[in-house]
């Protein structure tokens, strides 16, 4: 079974866009958690994320297994990195969060798509 890890081969815990863009090319195991409110939801997102709200994660720990690598994302990671030490308290280990959130992935999928036509 493969696990996030760090150069400590200890677990992962944040992730640049670049990295989990890199990561989801890979594997399609990962659990994708959008913490953000649903008022933002309208603007972009994660293909096949799961929506908790930030306020909702303690009633909804069932549907988060323990056993599987995630990464927690909202608009710019502050939440995202609050939500992922709340579970790493509750033995999440394998919890992580997207540094810089949407706004990081955003940016590096427009680098990624010019890069792409710069190539054609």
């Amino acid at each position: 079974m493969f696990f996030f890890k760090n150069n400590d081969n200890g677990p992962k815990t944040s992730y640049t866009a670049l990295e989990l863009m890199n990561e989801m090319e890979k594997r399609n195991d990962i659990l994708l958690i959008d913490v953000r409110e649903p008022h933002e939801l309208a603007k972009e997102g994660i293909k096949n994320a799961m929506h908790i709200p930030v306020n909702q994660i303690p009633d909804k720990l069932p549907l988060l297994p323990k056993d599987k690598d995630m990464v927690i994302f909202c608009h710019v990671g502050f939440r995202s990195k609050q939500v992922r030490n709340y579970l790493h308290k509750l033995g999440y280990h394998r919890a992580a969060h997207l540094k810089g959130g949407l706004n990081s992935w955003n940016k590096e999928l427009k680098q990624k798509a010019s890069q792409l036509s710069e190539v054609e």
